[in-house]
């Protein structure tokens, strides 16, 4: 006799759950501990970089959908003008807000 099985529609996407449960300071621990020579500062990064990729990832899964390559090879590329240029007209706004 074969068992059928419902799953709950408003079942917990893993994304979700992932991102919930990860501990980058861990990660960038371990990161750390295998490669010595570099800070722990950038570990901390390199841990937040594999975490936020493999959320995106799940996120593109779950939703049956293909992350859109043409952003994906311009961020690679380190196309300074379309990522760069926002993040310059922010620090120009917060010039002379230091203490």
């Amino acid at each position: 006799m074969a068992k059928i099985y419902k799953f709950p529609k408003d079942k917990k996407l893993y994304s979700k759950k992932f991102m919930k449960n990860i501990n980058p300071n861990a990660i960038g621990d371990f990161i750390h501990k295998q490669n010595p020579h570099l800070s722990l500062r950038a570990a901390d990064a390199m841990a937040l970089a594999i975490i936020y990729s493999t959320h995106l990832k799940l996120v593109f899964e779950e939703e049956k959908a293909s992350i859109p390559i043409d952003v994906m090879q311009d961020f690679e590329e380190n196309d300074h003008w379309s990522w760069g240029y926002q993040i310059n007209k922010l620090n120009d706004h917060w010039e002379g807000y230091e203490n």
